[in-house]
């Protein structure tokens, strides 16, 4: 299947990203060395046609709005593209400037015939806002030359036997009308066709093969061969890495980024159908807003988990552009993504599905969304999670995680049992304390016991230990004895001692 994007030098600047807004009100050309190279339909219904100067454009019309070619922006869309293209099928290659492969093989069973999958296909591609002529054959090269001599639609051409010279027969019946102007080749060999008097395909495959390459060379004759199908004509595709980016741009200069709502809505859409026909979540995602006359403007959003929720990217959006008031204006706004997950589905109960109509959410999802705000409003950098760390040492046994989100599971720093419970039944593990001091407080000693307001009572201990003679002075004592003790009001106390100067320190409060 061939997908020929013959307005992809217009539809990269002027696609529909809004059902009340319709580009074609607006007469646009699309210039190339200061000529019109491309227009839309307003601008051909003002008498403008392919090949003026801008100056005759200006002359028909004031209101002509003209852009200038960028081809670094129709590559890009058309990578795009062929990430979006990547649901259908795995095989997918780019032949620049305009046109992307697929090949579809084994993917009509699943689409339940040609015809379905081609209606699909063409329904996806027009919600983007692209008009691609769209053709299938059995070759590659035959596909895009079907496609390329459409003026417009589609036309399909279905063949199911794998026989070389059956393919060879039924490519040469649905190209021959074709005339050779379309032929991918060098315009001297078009022009030196048409003055033997070829026109037609059909009439230059009559030809014998010997006096073609004694002509025209190896190379035209190989192309052919390729075209029929006689030779294999292997792909380059795309990397199955998922990519995105893509944007819109106004025809117009945007001084209120609250307008702004309709395009990034469309373009959130967008990334989340890409996720899910990719089945994949992300984390992160970064919008751009960009001026021809300013510098780039690019601010992310980080989410707490792995998200694929147009709601929640759409808030987080808008609580960022609150935030921004450095931007006069831009004509073009872009949103990427380079990181990915597989998605995961989330168990859920019977009527979960019920629940979520009547705006029931979860509590874990509501502290999903209040930790995502917050680091929309305060920075990644300011919400943190806990974790261990590989550490025997009680200060140093844990660890900051700025990227940790309240989708994990408990951690172990979190005490699951009391210590009281732990002393009355005798169990023999060891507690730890949810509160410890940032710097251990010496006690004083009573006979050779901690006192704290009173003397404690040792309830359990000792635990020892001895570690980090790496990282710590020689002549700093390293060998603890940890206790348990009580107080005499009953609050519990982590206590330790240093075997090598017996100085009793305090480090930690139970709850």
């Amino acid at each position: 299947m061939c997908l020929y994007f013959n307005k992809l030098p217009l539809e990269v600047f002027i696609r529909k990203w809004n059902q009340e807004t319709t580009p074609d009100d607006q007469a646009v050309v699309i210039t190339e060395k200061q000529r019109v190279f491309r227009l839309n339909q307003a601008a051909q219904d003002l008498g403008i046609k392919p090949g003026n100067s801008m100056d005759t454009a200006y002359t028909l019309s004031d209101k002509v709005v003209g852009i200038e070619r960028n081809e670094d922006k129709e590559i890009s869309t058309l990578s795009h593209l062929a990430q979006w293209a990547y649901q259908f099928t795995p095989n997918v290659s780019i032949r620049a400037p305009d046109c992307l492969l697929l090949d579809i093989t084994g993917c009509t069973n699943l689409f339940k015939g040609l015809d379905a999958l081609v209606d699909k296909v063409n329904q996806s591609i027009q919600q983007l806002g692209y008009q691609p002529i769209i053709a299938t054959n059995v070759t590659p090269l035959s596909a895009m030359l079907t496609a390329q001599a459409l003026r417009k639609g589609r036309t399909i051409h279905e063949m199911n036997s794998n026989d070389v010279m059956i393919t060879e027969a039924f490519v040469r019946k649905t190209i021959s009308h074709i005339p050779v102007r379309y032929l991918h080749t060098d315009e001297k060999i078009i022009n030196s066709l048409h003055q033997m008097g070829v026109h037609s395909v059909n009439y230059l495959l009559t030809l014998p093969t010997s006096g073609l390459l004694r002509r025209f060379g190896i190379y035209f004759v190989d192309y052919l061969e390729r075209l029929l199908g006689v030779k294999s004509d292997p792909q380059k595709l795309i990397s199955p890495t998922a990519k995105f980016h893509h944007d819109i741009t106004f025809l117009s200069d945007v001084s209120n980024l609250e307008s702004l709502t309709f395009p990034i809505n469309r373009l959130l859409g967008e990334l989340s159908n890409f996720l899910f026909a990719r089945q994949l979540h992300i984390n992160h995602f970064t919008w751009h807003l960009s001026h021809r006359n300013h510098g780039k403007k690019s601010f992310s959003i980080y989410l707490a988990n792995l998200e694929n929720n147009v709601r929640i990217f759409l808030t987080l959006t808008r609580l960022k552009l609150d935030q921004i008031d450095d931007v006069k204006e831009i004509d073009n706004i872009a949103l990427s993504v380079n990181r990915f997950f597989p998605a995961r589905a989330t168990p859920g109960d019977l009527f979960q599905s019920i629940a979520h109509q009547g705006g029931y959410v979860r509590p874990a999802d509501k502290g999903i969304q209040l930790l995502n705000m917050f680091r929309v409003r305060l920075g990644p950098d300011r919400c943190f999670g806990l974790s261990e760390a590989n550490d025997h040492r009680p200060e140093k046994a844990w660890k900051l995680e700025p990227s940790a989100g309240l989708s994990k599971e408990p951690s172990a720093l979190t005490p699951t049992t009391t210590p009281s419970t732990i002393l009355v039944d005798g169990q023999d593990n060891q507690p730890r304390p949810a509160f410890l001091l940032a710097t251990p407080k010496a006690l004083n000693e009573t006979d050779g016991e901690p006192c704290l307001s009173g003397k404690l009572t040792i309830l359990k201990g000792p635990e020892r230990i001895d570690y980090g003679w790496w990282d710590q002075a020689l002549d700093k004592p390293l060998t603890r004895d940890y206790y348990i003790a009580r107080q005499e009001d009953g609050c519990l106390y982590w206590v330790f001692k240093y075997v090598a100067t017996g100085r009793w320190f305090l480090h930690g409060i139970f709850s």
